[in-house]
């Protein structure tokens, strides 16, 4: 079994009173391991500084959320990250999780 040391998540934020700007946006950030090891790990967000911010092209009011997710996906691979898996739902928008491209 590989033993993952970190962790990151990308956020989609598709919620307007969340955003600094009119357009959805997406962020990393680096999780930390609450417990558990290997596939049983326990990842959270810590906050700390973004690893990486793009905006979309996708207004939020536009609510297209599936255009902003492959936007977003875009922005991310040419930033250098992997996305990995599907994006999960959380309360501002979406939540996947991404590796060093």
């Amino acid at each position: 079994m590989t033993v993952t040391t970190t962790h990151f998540t990308a956020w989609l934020t598709t919620t307007s009173a969340a955003l600094d700007q009119d357009n959805i946006d997406v962020t990393v950030l680096e999780d930390e391991n609450i417990g558990g090891d290997g596939d049983e790990a326990n990842w959270a967000c810590q906050g700390g500084e973004a690893l990486y911010t793009g905006v979309t092209n996708v207004p939020a009011e536009d609510a297209d959320h599936g255009k902003a997710q492959s936007e977003a996906e875009d922005l991310l691979s040419e930033a250098g990250w992997n996305t990995v898996g599907t994006w999960d739902d959380v309360d501002t928008g979406y939540i996947i999780t991404v590796e060093r491209a």
